[in-house]
C-alpha cells in the first residue's frame, strides 16, 4: 500500500472525499432555502407579522441562492472528487483545504441571507461576491492541473465552465450593488448556462464509461466535436445576451434553438434505448432532456413566443429540471459507489427523483391555468416547493448514513 493510500485509509470517513460533506450540505441547504420560499408563498409579500422585510428583491435572492448556493454545493462535491482524478492528482487536495472551502462558502451564504433580510444590502453583496470568488479560486486551482490530464480536452472545458459560473456569480453581486436588472438577467443566464455546460462536460466523459461498466451491450458514445461546438455556442449566446435590443435577442433565440438541437443530437448518441436497461444510467438522461427543453423554451421566448410566465420557464427547466435532477442522480451514484453499495437505488431514492420531476412540471404548467400574480399562481408554485422539499428529504434520509461508510 502506498503512503498516500495509507493516509487516506486512516482518515475519518467524512474526510476521505469532498463529496461526503458537500452533498449533505447541498441537500440540507436545498431544504432550508425552499422551505423558506414555500412558507413565504403562503404569505406573499411578507405582509404578516414576524416576516423580515427584504432589502433586495426576494426573487433575486431566491434565484442567486439556488444557483450559486444549493446547486453549487453539489457541483463542488462532484468536481472536487472527480476532477483531481481526471487530472492525475487524486490525492492533491488535503481535507483541510476543502473543509475550509466549505466553511467559507457557507459563511458567504449566511452573509448573503442575513444582509438581504435586514442587515443591509452591502453585506448581501459582499456575501454574493465572496461566493463567486471562491468558485473562481477553485477553477484557477484546477486549471494548473489540466496539462497533466494526458488528454486535457474534457478537463479544460470543465474548468472553463466552472470559471464562467464563478464570474456570473460576481456579476450578479454587482447587479445587486447597482440594482441593475439587465445585468442580473445576464448573470442568471450565464450562471445556468455555465452549470449546464459543466454538467454536459462531465456527462461527455462519464456517461459512456458508467454505461459500459454497468452492463454489457451499452452502445452510447460521445462525439469529439460536441464540446467545442457546445462551448462556442454558449459563448456566442451569452455575448448576444449582453446587448440590448430586439435583433440580438432574436439571434440569441436562434442560437438557443441550435444548441437545443446539438444537445438532443448528443443525447441520441448516448443511446437512450440501451441506457434505459439500467436505472441509474438511464436516469442521467433525464436532466439532459430538461437541458434540451430549457434551451428550446429560451429560444422560443426570444423569437417571439408568448405564454404566461414564459420569461421564467426556461430558468426552471434548466435549473430545477436539469441541474437539480443531475445533482440528485450524480450524488446518488457517487454515494452508493464510494460506499461499496450496489449501484441500484431503492424505491425511495427513485421516488425522490420523480418527485423532483413533478415539481418542475407543476412549476412550468401552473401558469398556464392560473393568474400570473394571483393566489392561484402562488398556490401552485407553493406546491412545487413542497415537492422539491420531499425529493431532497428522501435523498437525505436514504443517503446521509452512506457518507460515513468506508468503501
Amino acid at each position: 500500500m502506498a503512503d498516500g493510500d495509507h493516509v487516506r485509509d486512516t482518515r475519518p470517513a467524512l474526510l476521505r472525499e469532498p463529496y461526503r460533506l458537500f452533498f449533505p450540505a447541498g441537500a440540507l441547504y436545498a431544504l432550508a432555502v425552499m422551505a423558506g420560499w414555500g412558507l413565504w408563498l403562503l404569505e406573499p409579500g411578507s405582509r404578516s407579522a414576524g416576516w423580515p422585510t427584504p432589502v433586495l428583491a426576494l426573487a433575486w435572492i431566491h434565484g442567486h441562492t439556488l444557483i450559486w448556493g444549493v446547486l453549487q454545493l453539489f457541483i463542488f462535491g462532484f468536481a472536487l472528487t472527480a476532477l483531481p482524478r481526471q487530472c492525475r492528482h487524486g490525492e492533491a487536495i488535503p481535507p483541510r483545504r476543502w473543509v475550509a472551502l466549505l466553511v467559507a462558502f457557507l459563511v458567504a451564504q449566511a452573509a448573503t441571507w442575513s444582509g438581504a433580510l435586514g442587515l443591509g444590502a452591502g453585506l448581501a453583496v459582499s456575501g454574493a461576491a465572496l461566493g463567486g470568488a471562491l468558485i473562481l479560486v477553485v477553477a484557477v486551482g484546477f486549471a494548473r492541473w489540466v496539462p497533466d490530464a494526458g488528454n486535457p480536452h474534457q478537463p479544460r472545458f470543465a474548468v472553463g465552465a466552472l470559471a464562467l459560473v464563478g464570474g456570473a456569480a460576481v456579476a450578479d453581486a454587482l447587479a445587486w450593488a447597482t440594482t441593475e436588472p439587465g445585468l442580473h438577467s445576464w448573470a442568471i443566464r450565464a450562471g445556468l448556462y455555465g452549470q449546464m455546460g459543466l454538467a454536459l462536460t462531465f456527462l461527455h466523459r462519464l456517461l459512456p464509461m458508467f454505461g459500459r461498466n454497468a452492463f454489457p451491450g451499452y452502445l452510447g458514445e460521445s462525439g469529439t466535436r460536441f464540446l467545442p461546438l457546445l462551448g462556442a455556442g454558449l459563448l456566442v449566446r451569452l455575448a448576444l445576451a449582453a446587448f440590448p435590443g430586439e435583433a440580438p435577442a432574436v439571434v440569441g433565440g436562434v442560437v438557443d434553438l441550435i444548441l437545443a438541437g446539438l444537445v438532443a443530437w448528443q443525447a441520441w448518441h448516448w443511446s437512450p434505448q440501451t441506457a434505459l436497461r439500467n436505472w441509474l444510467v438511464g436516469a442521467k438522461l433525464v436532466p439532459v432532456a430538461w437541458f434540451v427543453i430549457g434551451l428550446a423554451l429560451s429560444g422560443g421566448v426570444a423569437v417571439g413566443a408568448v405564454w404566461p410566465d414564459a420569461h421564467r420557464a426556461w430558468m426552471h427547466a434548466l435549473g430545477v429540471g436539469g441541474m437539480a435532477s443531475l445533482g440528485l442522480v450524480f450524488s446518488t451514484r457517487v454515494s452508493l459507489g464510494h460506499a461499496g453499495r450496489l449501484l441500484d437505488p431503492d424505491r425511495w431514492l427513485r421516488t425522490g427523483l420523480w418527485l423532483l420531476q413533478a415539481a418542475v412540471l407543476v412549476r412550468l404548467l401552473a401558469p398556464l391555468w392560473t393568474m400570473p400574480y394571483g393566489g392561484g399562481m402562488m398556490s401552485a408554485t407553493h406546491w412545487a416547493a413542497w415537492l422539491w422539499l420531499a425529493a431532497f428529504a428522501l435523498w437525505l434520509a436514504r443517503l446521509l448514513p452512506r457518507m460515513a461508510e468506508h468503501s
